[in-house]
């Protein structure tokens, strides 16, 4: 069985499991959609402000959650690989011919899948409130949340493979959430934070992610800083990667 053919039949599969158990899905996304009903709307005083831009304040918010969105639902997948690991899932893996790389893949692939899908409607939801939608930016943007998306579900699941225990995994993963979607400044712009988090955040890929995907979803596009984006996230998604694919392998072997 070549690696596509394993990749097609593993993320198949992958999606059948998210649909089975929808409930993940809709509690990660009820997130976002409170916030946008709830704190958006307080938003509405600082529009006309320079950080926030002239166009609607939500061009400014709804990137940032898109982001966010991409890092929590990359961030705890690890949780679905101990599982399987316990039910003897990889176990079995073992003895097939099966392509490891396809498997982790696979995996990511449907993570990707969520999170965008997540992101049309929330997006969808956003327009009646007054959110402005240029599809090249936006698809650049969807681009940017897949990449962050990979990163963090790739990492995940190293930490899940190299744990084995919920316990373990769940204090690194929401030692990490916190602080880097606060130090992106996904909420509220960088640049009303004191120099020290501002140059904290410069060391933050989710803070450029989500500096690009505002651009793109703004009237002007800043051509330098969506580059800037693509240029971090692009290695370290090959690094981070690159250590899953160690790791699946040598569990999986």
């Amino acid at each position: 069985m070549n690696f596509l053919t394993t990749l097609q039949l593993f993320y198949t599969r992958k999606i059948k499991e998210a649909l089975r158990n929808p409930a993940f899905v809709m509690m990660t996304l009820s997130i976002p959609l409170l916030y946008l009903l709830l704190f958006a709307p307080l938003l509405k005083n600082f529009t006309g402000m320079s950080e926030f831009g002239n166009t609607n304040v939500l061009n400014f918010f709804m990137p940032g959650m898109i982001m966010v969105l991409a890092v929590f639902g990359g961030l705890f997948v690890g949780f679905g690989m101990i599982d399987e690991i316990r039910q003897g899932v990889i176990e079995r893996f073992r003895v097939t011919p099966t392509s490891r790389l396809a498997l982790l893949f696979g995996a990511v692939l449907r993570d990707i899948t969520s999170v965008l899908a997540q992101a049309i409607i929330i997006i969808a939801a956003a327009i009646p409130f007054g959110l402005k939608v240029n599809i090249g930016g936006l698809l650049l943007i969807f681009l940017l949340a897949a990449m962050l998306t990979a990163i963090f579900a790739s990492f995940s699941y190293a930490l899940g493979l190299i744990f084995k225990s919920e316990d373990a995994l769940a204090p690194i993963t929401q030692g990490i959430s916190m602080p880097i979607t606060l130090l992106a400044g996904f909420l509220l712009p960088m640049s009303l934070a004191p120099g020290w988090l501002q140059t904290a955040a410069h060391f933050n890929p989710v803070y450029y992610a989500i500096e690009a995907a505002r651009t793109l979803m703004s009237d002007h596009i800043d051509t330098l800083v969506v580059l800037r984006a693509f240029a971090v996230l692009t290695p370290l998604l090959a690094i981070v990667s690159w250590w899953a694919v160690r790791k699946f392998k040598t569990v999986i072997s």
